[in-house]
C-alpha cells in the first residue's frame, strides 16, 4: 500500500492535473532564453510580487536559493543535510503533514542545523481547487504540527503542491503571512523508480542555473542526494553564493548567513565556550556570553532589557545575572540566519554604534565593536585561530 501511495504521488507530480478551474495556474517554465538565463514562467516576477510571491530572486545577483520538497521520506534527506552542513549552505525544506508525523527527527534536524522549514500543505491537494476555509486549514495544520514538534515557528514560505494556484490562493497565503514560493530551476527528479543518471542530472541543473535562481529538488531523489555536493562545489567555483529564502529581495528584514565559528575563545588565560558566528568574516558573539565570561573582571557589565523602549541596557561594573543558557559553545549547524536587531543597545545610558544581529532571538554583537566599547583588549592568533579577550588591557585599534 505504501509503495502504491508513493507511485500515485509521483504520477500526480509528474503529470499535474489535466483540468484546472477557471483562472487557475499550473506553474510551468520555458527555458528557451539560453544557458544560465532566467526562464519565462506562467506569471511574471512583477505579477507575483503583488502577492509577496516569488519564483526567483534578483537576476542581477549571482545568488542561488536551494529548496527541497519533502512529500515522504525515502532515505535521502539525511545525506542532503550532511552535504549542506559540509558545504555550509542554507536550504529550505517544504514539508507536508505526513512528513512531520513519519520523519520527526529529520524535521527537527532541519531546524537545528539552521535551515528553513516551509509549508507544503497538510494533505498535498491541488490548492487551486479548494475554497478559502480548506486552504487555510491545510496551512494552519502544518504550522501547528511543526510548532508542537519543534517549538519553533514555521518559516513564512508556502509552496503549492504541483505548482497549482489561483490569484485568490496567492492572496490568502499572503494574508496568512506566507510568501508563495515557486521555482525557476527544476527537472524530472520526483520518481524514485525512474531516476535520471548523475551525468544528465548535473548537466541539466547546471545549464538551467542562473542569477537569482530558486532551485527545486525533491528529497526523495537518490540522484539529488548523490550529486548535490558536486553541484554546490561547481556553483561555488563559478562564483555563485547561496542564501536562504529569508534573504530574497523585497523580504521585510532580510537575513544574512552566519557561519558557526569554532575559533578558540578565551578571556585572559581561561577558555570561554562562546557561541559565535562569522558574518562577513567578522566574529560575532552572543552578548550574554560576553557578559557571563567577563563577570568578575575589570570589564564586567550587567545586562538589562527595557520592553517599553525595546532596548538592551549595559552597565559597566554591574553584576551579571546568569540565565543558564550562556557559554554553550559552537552551534552544530550548517549555517544559520541572522536578522537585524530591532533593539537599541546602550552602555551606561549612551547609545552604542556596535554592529549587532538577532540569531534565535538572542543578541549577537561584533566582537571588536564590543571590545572597543568596553575598552577591553582583544588579540588574535592566526596560527591557532585563537581569539583572546584581555580585561586587564586596553583596546588597541591596531
Amino acid at each position: 500500500m505504501k509503495n502504491i501511495c508513493k507511485r500515485t504521488l509521483c504520477a500526480v507530480l509528474a503529470l499535474g492535473m489535466a483540468l484546472l478551474p477557471a483562472g487557475a495556474t499550473n506553474w510551468g517554465l520555458w527555458y528557451g532564453n539560453g544557458l544560465h538565463q532566467p526562464p519565462n514562467g506562467e506569471d511574471t516576477v512583477q505579477t507575483l510580487a503583488k502577492y509577496g510571491a516569488y519564483y526567483m530572486g534578483s537576476a542581477d545577483e549571482k545568488t542561488l536559493y536551494l529548496t527541497f520538497d519533502c512529500g515522504y521520506e525515502n532515505g535521502n534527506t539525511a545525506k542532503i543535510l550532511d552535504t549542506l552542513k559540509k558545504q555550509h549552505v542554507p536550504g529550505a525544506f517544504f514539508v507536508v503533514g505526513d512528513y512531520l508525523k513519519t520523519a520527526p527527527a529529520l524535521v527537527r534536524r532541519m531546524g537545528d542545523e539552521g535551515h528553513l522549514v516551509g509549508n507544503h500543505t497538510n494533505n498535498h491537494p491541488n490548492m487551486s481547487k479548494v475554497g478559502k476555509e480548506r486552504f487555510t486549514s491545510e496551512l494552519t495544520a502544518v504550522s501547528s504540527q511543526y510548532r508542537q514538534l519543534t517549538g519553533r515557528r514555521i518559516a513564512p514560505f508556502y509552496r503549492p503542491p504541483e505548482g497549482s494556484y489561483t490569484y485568490d490562493n496567492l492572496s490568502w497565503a499572503q494574508s496568512l503571512g506566507y510568501h508563495t514560493t515557486l521555482w525557476s530551476v527544476a527537472y524530472a527528479d520526483w520518481d524514485p523508480a525512474s531516476q535520471p543518471s548523475y551525468a544528465s542530472a548535473k548537466q541539466t541543473i547546471r545549464a538551467r542555473a542562473h542569477n537569482g535562481a530558486i532551485i527545486l529538488l525533491h528529497a526523495v531523489s537518490s540522484t539529488n542526494a548523490a550529486i548535490l555536493n558536486d553541484l554546490i562545489s561547481g556553483w561555488k567555483a563559478e562564483g555563485y553564493t547561496f542564501k536562504a529564502l529569508s534573504a530574497l529581495p523585497g523580504i521585510k528584514n532580510p537575513t544574512v548567513n552566519a557561519l558557526p565559528n569554532d575559533a578558540a575563545f578565551a578571556v585572559g588565560e581561561k577558555r570561554a565556550a562562546f557561541t559565535a558566528f562569522l558574518i562577513d568574516d567578522a566574529n560575532y558573539i552572543k552578548l550574554r556570553d560576553a557578559a557571563a565570561a567577563l563577570s568578575g573582571t575589570e570589564k564586567a557589565f550587567a545586562v538589562a532589557y527595557d520592553a517599553a523602549s525595546d532596548s538592551v541596557q549595559l552597565s559597566r561594573g554591574g553584576a551579571y545575572e546568569a540565565l543558564g543558557t550562556e557559554l554553550s559553545g559552537m552551534r552544530d549547524a550548517a549555517v544559520v540566519q541572522a536578522g537585524a536587531g530591532s533593539q537599541s543597545i546602550t552602555l551606561d545610558g549612551e547609545a552604542l554604534t556596535l554592529k549587532s544581529y538577532l540569531i534565535d532571538d538572542a543578541n549577537y554583537v561584533k566582537l571588536r565593536d564590543l571590545a572597543q566599547a568596553l575598552d577591553c583588549g582583544v588579540a588574535y592568533d592566526n596560527a591557532t585561530r585563537a581569539v583572546v579577550l584581555d580585561p586587564a588591557a586596553k583596546y588597541d585599534t591596531e
